[in-house]
């Protein structure tokens, strides 16, 4: 069981700033060390010591917990920001040996199957393990499934629960397969206290709206829209996963005041989450 949840990233796959982004987000993050942002990653401690995602950040991400000994690590999909830490694993840095990895079978195959990844199962530096345990629930979520699945995770704890979310397409479909009409019908059915939850993009107009087409994901004004202002019982949501581009990178945005005013939040590196 895991007992405490650490927030090591909040940025989406490829961090702020971005490669070869010459806007201002990432002109102010390149200036401003206090701007830039490593991709999402979540810290796990309990009985055993876990990682959610192999981000390419992996090594600063572990050094501000203390770089603690790695036993497993939880994949949601194997889309590249979020597997491409696992080769910092293999004999060129850690070599560790036999860290679990606890992902879906068709993540699994995607991964071994890839030479670039399959050395560190043929030298044993990972292993396949299941894709659950009594206090991590797998939920499949839609996310441009034609090589894997997608899953969201609900970490279970003796106080309270955290629904890690951070890549779903759209509420319609996300909705649709967990069979329930809005989005705070579906926390309330798991018990969920805490949701970290996709705030990709802010709007359609971040990426000339190519946003639904080319990298689908639920815009935060789309969510607001659904969840309303936070109510007494209502769940913690704070939005992770943010895009390079989205305006709730500054504290001092007029969207990131209008999230806050509606009584939500946006996730900040290092915020610790007890369970």
């Amino acid at each position: 069981m895991y007992n405490k949840i650490t927030l090591l990233g909040n940025a989406q796959d490829a961090g702020r700033p971005q490669l070869g982004c010459n806007e201002k987000c990432c002109v102010d993050a390149r200036k401003n060390k206090q701007l830039s942002r490593m991709p999402v990653s979540l810290g796990l401690d309990g009985d055993e010591v876990g990682i959610v995602e192999a981000t390419r950040c992996i090594e600063a991400q572990l050094s501000s917990i203390n770089n603690p000994q790695i036993s497993e690590i939880w994949l949601t999909h194997a889309h590249l920001g979020h597997i491409e830490g696992l080769g910092q694993f293999g004999r060129e840095s850690l070599n560790s040996k036999g860290v679990k990895l606890r992902c879906s079978d068709s993540v699994a195959k995607y991964v071994t199957s890839h030479p670039i990844w399959q050395k560190l199962f043929d030298r044993g530096n990972l292993i396949l393990d299941t894709f659950y345990s009594n206090n991590v629930i797998p939920i499949k979520v839609p996310h441009r499934a034609q090589d894997f699945e997608t899953h969201s995770f609900l970490f279970k704890g003796n106080k309270k629960n955290l629904l890690f979310l951070p890549d779903h397409d759209n509420w319609e479909q996300t909705l649709d397969l967990v069979g329930h009409k809005s989005p705070k019908e579906w926390f309330s059915s798991i018990d969920a206290d805490i949701i970290l939850l996709d705030g990709t993009f802010w709007n359609l107009d971040e990426l000339d709206g190519r946003v639904q087409k080319e990298v689908p994901h639920p815009p935060v004004v789309n969510t607001l829209d659904l969840i309303g202002k936070r109510k007494s019982g209502d769940p913690r949501i704070i939005f992770i996963h943010l895009n390079h581009t989205n305006p709730l990178h500054y504290s001092d945005s007029k969207e990131y005041r209008k999230v806050q005013a509606m009584g939500w939040e946006i996730g900040q590196e290092g915020m610790e989450f007890s369970l």
